[in-house]
């Protein structure tokens, strides 16, 4: 039997006015939150007209090819320093000059990555490209003594070692073809620096210069499909990505991937502890141990604290910040030295004044390079400074905002992502511009290959003497030149700046 009307009427009025306030707050919140957003990004320079749905999205999806004209030329020079697009419903508020640069890299509010670094959560986890907080601040900390450059120096054999590899797997390539016959340097140059970062991190060798492992091609297939998740709009939603085949493929990868990383955790601690009791009944210590190389995995398996107590980073903790460096230490140093030998084969006359320093440094000798010998690499290091400004491995710089700040004339409201950029004098190659009579009065944060301010490369110093250990055994050996047969590589926005079908086509010849 239905209960009269009336008889339930206080029930229901007693219940709505009991949850009246837990509904209408929030959304009341949600109103006046939404409309100040609006408010405030329309208060600020507008770049080119969204489209329904998918806002700025449109002209770029899937086009790797035009990325990088389009964002850091034509638009810049089109709507200015600052201005606002609209990825989907992501407002990103796009900033090229150094002024406005400089306040937004050296806050320390200002630290959460960019949306789009979430597909590279699965495999790099909570290590320190994505961390943030009070957990980003102690990795940080942990790990900023593995970069001193009495540490560093002792990684130069392992540089020359693999650079010579280099050197002989090009000179055989070089030699089994046809003359005149053009190399894609790229893939050389890739396996070269994922051999060093392997023994630079994990104290392994993985060999790719000579054979490809599964971890090896699990590596570069993982960079491929995260860069098929920025071009195809129906793999980024995380549920529906993992139904998909390159989500379950992936799924396999990371399984090849993690599972290295961790074996070599264990083997690594294993071997530590076995030195350690073999050099302490020498009365000596792994960690002090003159000329003892210790990678990077050493620092975390034994991690301590400000007072020396013992961290315990665990396993998994562990496994992020090594697989971080795989990724940070790999492509990206890839990419700067393949574009560098490209800009050298373009600038004839820079190779060329390049060589000859290394001519005065070396002579006709052809012992492996010091570190002392790095501080007189004036020109060529010009030159890689430059090709760094042109191909920068990491074009562009994300952060997201948590909460509204004032930059310059325009409060930034919460919720926004930060696209930070500098692009000045586009595709001129001009190395002189490095020289330190012409640095004077230059904004510092002009030129940030690095990033800049807390969250810059902890890797830079690394990353900087590798390269120029590769390059300066590279020039001293080969002669690099453009074929008229191959067409020029287009830069491409993907994971690291890349070549956009992958490929830098170079004639080699001998010195």
């Amino acid at each position: 039997m239905e209960l009269p009307l009336e008889n339930s009427s206080p029930v229901v009025v007693i219940v709505l006015s009991f949850l009246f306030p837990f509904l209408i707050i929030p959304i009341g919140r949600f109103v006046i939150s939404f409309w100040r957003f609006r408010v405030l990004i329309n208060r600020l320079p507008q770049g080119p007209r969204p489209f329904p749905i998918v806002g700025n999205a449109y002209p770029l999806m899937g086009r790797f090819d035009c990325l990088l004209q389009m964002l850091q030329v034509d638009w810049q020079r089109t709507y200015g320093e600052i201005y606002c697009t609209y990825m989907g419903s992501i407002c990103t508020i796009n900033i090229s000059s150094p002024e406005l640069l400089e306040p937004i890299l050296k806050s320390q509010k200002l630290m959460h990555k960019g949306a789009t670094y979430k597909f590279f959560e699965p495999w790099l986890g909570d290590g320190l490209l994505l961390s943030t907080g009070a957990k980003w601040k102690m990795r940080r900390h942990l790990m900023t003594p593995s970069f001193h450059f009495q540490i560093l120096n002792t990684f130069i054999e392992v540089f020359n070692k693999q650079s010579l590899i280099l050197c002989d797997v090009l000179d055989k390539r070089r030699q089994s073809q046809q003359e005149d016959e053009i190399i894609n340097v790229y893939p050389f140059v890739a396996n070269c620096t994922l051999d060093i970062i392997c023994e630079a991190a994990m104290g392994v060798s993985v060999n790719a210069q000579y054979q490809r492992s599964e971890y090896v091609k699990a590596i570069y297939r993982i960079n491929q499909i995260i860069m098929e998740r920025f071009s195809k709009p129906w793999l980024v939603n995380d549920f529906i990505f993992k139904f998909t085949p390159q989500g379950r493929e992936q799924s396999c990868l990371l399984k090849t991937l993690h599972s290295f990383t961790r074996n070599v955790i264990e083997n690594r601690r294993e071997l530590l502890a076995k030195m350690q009791n073999e050099m302490a009944n020498d009365g000596q210590d792994v960690e002090t141990a003159p000329g003892n190389r210790r990678p990077l995995l050493d620092t975390l398996l034994g991690a301590k604290s400000s007072d020396g107590t013992n961290v315990g980073l665990a396993d998994k903790e562990i496994q992020e910040e090594i697989d971080t460096f795989m990724f940070e230490g790999h492509d990206t140093t890839a990419s700067a030295v393949s574009w560098f030998l490209y800009c050298m084969a373009a600038n004839p006359e820079c190779q060329e004044r390049a060589w000859t320093e290394l001519q005065n440094v070396f002579g006709e000798s052809d012992r492996e390079c010091s570190q002392q010998d790095l501080s007189e690499f004036v020109y060529l290091e010009c030159c890689l400074k430059e090709c760094l400004r042109l191909y920068s491995s990491a074009p562009h710089i994300e952060r997201y905002v948590k909460e509204e700040f004032q930059l310059g004339e325009y409060l930034i409201p919460a919720g926004c992502t930060l696209i930070l950029r500098v692009h000045p004098d586009p595709w001129t190659f001009d190395p002189d511009r490095f020289l330190p009579e012409r640095l004077q009065g230059r904004h510092p944060y002009a030129y940030i290959p690095f990033s800049a301010g807390p969250r810059n490369c902890i890797g830079q110093r690394f990353a900087m003497m590798e390269i120029k250990i590769i390059v300066s055994t590279l020039l001293r050996r080969f002669k690099f030149t453009l074929s008229p047969l191959s067409a020029n590589p287009v830069p491409s926005m993907q994971s690291v700046l890349k070549p956009v079908d992958g490929q830098i086509n170079l004639l080699i010849s001998a010195r």
